[in-house]
């Protein structure tokens, strides 16, 4: 064990670790096993590698390679991934939870004949599990049980959710959709209000949240920009000049991101906004090739958000929740509205992680529902079709 100063400064630190990693791959006699966590189950997110690692491979191997080439060649190694943080073998796993995962993971895709009872040392490991399996399982019975919620409300219950009625409040279309898809995240998210807990902490990469805000945000500034300046529709002519806009307005956010954020290693960061820088200028590109018709006319069309502190906001906004449905009204706001030539809109929610609606759907059983609803909104805000 390395003695190091509590107070050490940065090169000290670096200096112990650089040493450290040297005397243990010194004292191996055969082969050397490096690791490191590939996966942050408390953040749900990936972890950065450490650059040691890389250094490892550059002297392995005689190049460097990139923290994305590194994560492509760990992932087949250890199987874990987001959903299911454990590795493809149970001999393989390094405590008890990524044991019990591993070995479960190759069941749910067993004959359950072959199956029955394999996991059952499960009720039997912790008390709290144990409950929490059983509740689980009584969520699957025909009848209805607490464990499927409020199945029998009393007066308290019932006057508690009055307020939540869909005449008695708005409601925004993520909500409607998170209802569709899941009741119980909607009564979490739309009733409780429940989130995640914000800690102050220095980010290792560009979590999807951070990346869609500031992709957002830079979207907003360049468009707005354009519009003033008689810019819009982008064409191939004004190209050049519309990504130079770009770059200004990406750097000019990214530097505010980074002073509130204050990332942990700037390389990484510089990544990820270099692949932001990517999205945006391809974005243009394929507007400026497109020659469809479509012009961006409204952006970030806010409906109901008077209670919010929203500087990048169209004019167009309006403060109340607009009726759309009966008693039901909407709050929110659309990324981009657009007009055709022939006068028709056209409202976009753009989602900057991978799409998940299939080509042709159109509320996709209830659970796609935002695409209707920001129109329906549209439509009221704007009084035209």
């Amino acid at each position: 064990m390395l003695d190091i100063p509590t107070l050490a400064i940065q090169p000290a630190r670096v200096a112990a670790e650089r040493l450290s990693l040297r005397l243990a791959v010194g004292a191996a006699c055969e082969h050397v096993a490096l690791s490191y966590p590939r996966l942050d189950v408390e953040q749900a997110r990936p972890r950065v590698p450490s650059f040691y690692a890389l250094e490892a491979l550059r002297a392995s191997e005689g190049t460097l390679p990139g923290f994305d080439e590194l994560g492509v060649r760990a992932e087949p190694e250890s199987g874990g991934r987001l959903g299911w943080p454990a590795p493809e073998q149970p001999e393989q796993a390094i405590d008890e939870a990524e044991y019990d995962l591993a070995l479960l993971g190759p069941l749910l895709q067993s004959d359950p004949a072959t199956t029955v009872g394999t996991a059952s040392y499960l009720l039997t490991a912790n008390v709290h599990l144990g409950r929490a399996l059983r509740a689980r399982a009584r969520r699957w019975l025909s009848r209805w049980t607490p464990n499927d919620g409020l199945v029998d409300p009393d007066d308290l219950a019932r006057a508690a959710l009055v307020r939540h009625q869909l005449g008695a409040r708005p409601f925004s279309p993520t909500a409607l959709q998170n209802f569709a898809a899941c009741p119980y995240r909607f009564f979490l998210q739309a009733v409780h209000r429940l989130a995640p807990r914000e800690e102050a902490v220095a980010v290792e990469v560009l979590d999807p949240l951070t990346r869609g805000a500031l992709f957002h945000e830079v979207q907003f500034e360049v468009l707005t920009r354009l519009r003033d300046d008689g810019l819009l529709p982008v064409t191939p002519d004004r190209l050049e000049a519309v990504l130079a806009i770009v770059d200004r307005a990406l750097d000019a956010a990214a530097t505010q991101y980074a002073e509130k954020l204050f990332p942990a290693i700037p390389r990484v960061w510089d990544d990820g906004i270099t692949a932001v820088r990517a999205d945006l200028r391809e974005w243009l590109r394929r507007a400026a090739a497109a020659d469809d018709g479509w012009i961006p006319h409204r952006f970030e069309l806010g409906f109901g958000l008077a209670d919010r502190d929203r500087p990048h906001a169209d004019p167009a906004s309006v403060p109340d929740p607009v009726p759309v449905a009966g008693q039901l009204r909407l709050r929110g706001s659309i990324d981009l509205v657009e007009r055709h030539v022939q006068g028709v809109l056209r409202a976009t929610d753009h989602k900057t992680g991978k799409a998940r609606a299939k080509a042709g759907v159109v509320v996709g059983g209830g659970e796609v529902l935002q695409p209707v609803l920001y129109a329906l909104a549209c439509e009221q805000i704007l009084r035209e079709p």
